[in-house]
């Protein structure tokens, strides 16, 4: 009986520690997503210190806005707020600069920096502007490129394929993967398979790359004489589901190459497809709610990794351990937004979540030694209503948000102070 105390004992003080652990790791995945890289900056001033002060002042100026726009949605970029110096400091968690020359009064770099995460989620949530915290899963992209009644994935010249690669390296959420169309991609899957949207070929080529699903781009150039250059476009992604075809026409200026048009169109898609992203992974701070969690675990590794999952994902804002036994733990699972969209955010990332007798189910599809499952005995609770005592450590609750006012938030902005007492970090 000792001797089964203390294992019960090891565990739960390796699991918990294991908790804090990856509350630290999704801090550092956080930290990543609030990172604006490869900001160019070139000042002239009097002398090159002065030049250099401007420049590394603009450049953290223009990076905060670079990054609330990556993380809100198109429709709410003319309401963000506009941050100047010295208040940009409030925000900024550090930099580095790279590429960096100087002359007498130039200067010229390449900055990459950091943010604080906390402070620019209550910058926002004080601006009644919602965003997202979800970066997507890697997604490959299959560019087919078809004119003249023929079809090139892998072949040359694919000027699609190539305005594609050229987009690749663009900061944003949707994480896409352009293969360059080696020997081991031609026999891994053929145009026809891309085109006839044979999902077994598709599903393999991705696990090939370490992607979650493939996206396939169809091009269709119709070239006329007489007539304006058209390019017909369609988007389809294959991953654990099959995304709706998305069918766009892009028409070309006067004198535009056909070089330009192909990269305004991928310009256009991949913008879609981020705000698509956004948009189905807001994060919903006015609505959150828990789960009383009944796990069944088939070992130490597989509860360290389900709960690492958890962990990780931005909808979850606490993963609080209740009780512990070598086979099954109970937890307080803390969730943003309503069940349905829990649901979605999930089966987004390969996991199903499904009630059946009066049970909840979450079954991970990635499976690592056992198969991981959690099945649940469920009680959701208004978290406003709740006694349960925290245990774990957690991310501070965002002010609530607020009701629209009439007024214009670039000029009335409220400044989270003092920042730097508020941060978890």
């Amino acid at each position: 009986m000792a001797r089964q105390s203390t294992l019960l004992y090891l565990i739960w003080r390796i699991a918990l520690a294991f908790n804090v652990l990856a509350c630290f790791s999704s801090i550092a995945v956080a930290n990543d997503l609030f990172t604006v890289s490869s900001v160019a900056v070139d000042s002239t001033e009097d002398d090159a210190n002065a030049a250099r002060r401007r420049a590394l002042a603009e450049g953290q100026e223009r990076a905060l806005k670079l990054l609330l726009e990556k993380i809100t949605l198109d429709s709410d970029h003319s309401r963000l707020p506009v941050i100047r110096q010295p208040e940009v400091g409030n925000f900024v968690q550090g930099f580095e600069i790279a590429n960096e020359r100087r002359s007498e009064r130039r200067y010229l770099a390449d900055l990459t920096v950091r943010f604080k995460p906390y402070a620019v989620r209550v910058l926002l949530r004080n601006a009644n502007i919602p965003f997202t915290e979800s970066v997507s899963e890697p997604i490959v992209v299959l560019p087919i490129f078809q004119r003249d009644g023929i079809d090139r994935l892998w072949e040359d010249p694919n000027p699609w394929r190539d305005a594609w690669r050229n987009f690749e390296s663009k900061e944003g959420l949707i994480d896409l993967i352009v293969p360059i169309g080696e020997l081991s991609d031609l026999a891994a899957i053929h145009v026809e398979q891309a085109l006839d949207g044979n999902r077994d070929a598709l599903r393999d080529f991705a696990s090939s790359y370490g992607a979650e699903g493939a996206l396939v781009a169809v091009a269709k150039l119709d070239s006329v004489s007489g007539s304006p250059t058209a390019l017909n476009v369609t988007i389809q992604e294959y991953a654990s589901l099959v995304s709706a075809l998305r069918v766009e026409r892009f028409i070309a200026t006067d004198n535009q190459e056909v070089e330009s048009l192909l990269s305004n169109a991928v310009s256009q898609m991949v913008d879609w497809l981020e705000n698509d992203w956004k948009y189905e992974n807001l994060l919903a701070f006015d609505e959150k709610h828990i789960l009383i969690v009944k796990i069944p675990v088939g070992g130490l590794e597989h509860w360290l990794q389900v709960s690492a999952e958890l962990a990780g994902l931005a909808v979850i804002r606490e993963l609080t351990i209740l009780s512990l036994a070598p086979t099954q733990v109970f937890a307080q699972l803390h969730y943003l937004g309503s069940t349905d969209r829990l649901v979605g955010f999930l089966r987004q990332r390969g996991i199903d979540l499904t009630f059946a007798d009066g049970h909840w189910t979450l079954v991970t599809i990635k499976e690592i030694g056992v198969e991981k499952i959690i099945s649940s005995d469920v009680e959701e609770i208004d978290i406003e209503t709740s006694d349960e005592p925290s245990t774990n450590l957690v991310v501070d609750d965002l002010p609530a948000i607020l009701p629209e006012e009439p007024t214009d938030s670039r000029s009335s902005v409220d400044k989270p102070e003092p920042l730097d007492d508020l941060l978890v970090e």
